[in-house]
């Protein structure tokens, strides 16, 4: 049975073993950060583990940008994300944001397109590599 959580805290283990899962770098360093924070988050666990995630940063008034959408690679194609997404929507129009943006790659537009997300010019600029400063954290060269 699947078990949503809503703004609840989650173990900076688990997040970083989902991002692994899905091909991302674990971000341990920055998830542990007291400077890290949330304004709204929904985890989805099976057994106690978590196999879903979404995250969204806000003003709290005009803008909210939807990030960090994973579900275990065991659990995708049964409709988790979509939920997740419908969840995360629901809830940003309850608070009356008015401009909800998320960043996704070419291959995921249609699946975003399905929430009224369409495309707009923007850009984005990363100012180190995740995977580059966890190697310097672990002293690997």
């Amino acid at each position: 049975m699947l078990v949503y959580k809503f703004n609840e805290k989650i173990s900076v283990k688990a997040l970083a073993d989902l991002r692994e899962s899905v091909g991302w770098s674990r971000m341990e360093r920055e998830y542990n950060s007291p400077l890290m924070t949330s304004y709204y988050h929904i985890a989805v666990y099976e057994n106690e583990k978590l196999i879903g995630y979404i995250d969204c940063v806000s003003n709290g008034v005009t803008d909210a940008y939807i990030q960090d959408l994973m579900v275990c690679p065991d659990y995708q194609g049964k409709g988790i994300g979509t939920d997740l997404m419908n969840k995360m929507i629901e809830y940003l129009k309850e608070k009356r944001i008015c401009m909800i943006s998320v960043v996704y790659e070419e291959r995921l537009k249609p699946f975003y397109e399905r929430f009224g997300f369409y495309n707009m010019l923007c850009g984005q600029m990363e100012t180190y590599e995740v995977k580059y400063a966890e190697n310097q954290m672990a002293g690997n060269n």
